[in-house]
């Protein structure tokens, strides 16, 4: 069966969050379809979701936007599609510095597609960018999924590493 990206994103936006978990896609928020982010592109899915920090100085909750860029592919997700989505997340990220200074944001990146290429060094990056400051991508996950008899099912790729390490 051919499966297109469209159908993938279709998919997604009409599946309930906690229905997608089920499925093993790990995203909340509200999901905003085919997002036009100045002259940065199109992005496919960008999920917005409220959250909190705690602040353990001054004893209180922060509160602060975390914002999801959803990129999905229909054979394998690779660098470009990383670097496609670097740039919607600068895009994102100029928006708020002009127009919504003061709105503290986290940002996510996941990529998904019926395979990961893991012939480069793409697929370490999951595994070492994490930063939890404000402005900044926070995470970065890699999803492949499948088609089959019971619908759709993701799988999570992470913890790649060299066969031959070299130590």
């Amino acid at each position: 069966m051919e499966f297109l990206e469209k159908d993938l994103e279709q998919i997604i936006c009409e599946a309930d969050n906690d229905l997608l978990q089920e499925k093993g896609l790990y995203v909340n928020g509200i999901k905003k379809r085919q997002l036009r982010i100045g002259n940065y592109g199109i992005a496919d899915i960008v999920m917005f979701n409220r959250t909190y920090d705690y602040d353990f100085t001054d004893n209180k909750y922060i509160p602060y936007l975390e914002i999801t860029i959803l990129e999905l592919k229909k054979e394998k997700v690779g660098i470009g599609a990383f670097l496609q989505s670097l740039k919607y997340c600068k895009g994102i990220k100029t928006f708020f510095e002009l127009k919504k200074p003061n709105i503290k944001f986290k940002m996510n990146i996941v990529l998904a597609s019926k395979e990961v290429d893991k012939n480069g060094d793409f697929i370490f990056l999951t595994d070492l960018i994490s930063n939890d400051s404000y402005g900044f991508i926070n995470n970065i996950d890699l999803y492949s999924f499948k088609y089959d008899i019971n619908g759709i099912i993701f799988k999570k790729e992470c913890e790649y590493n060299l066969i031959h390490k070299g130590f």
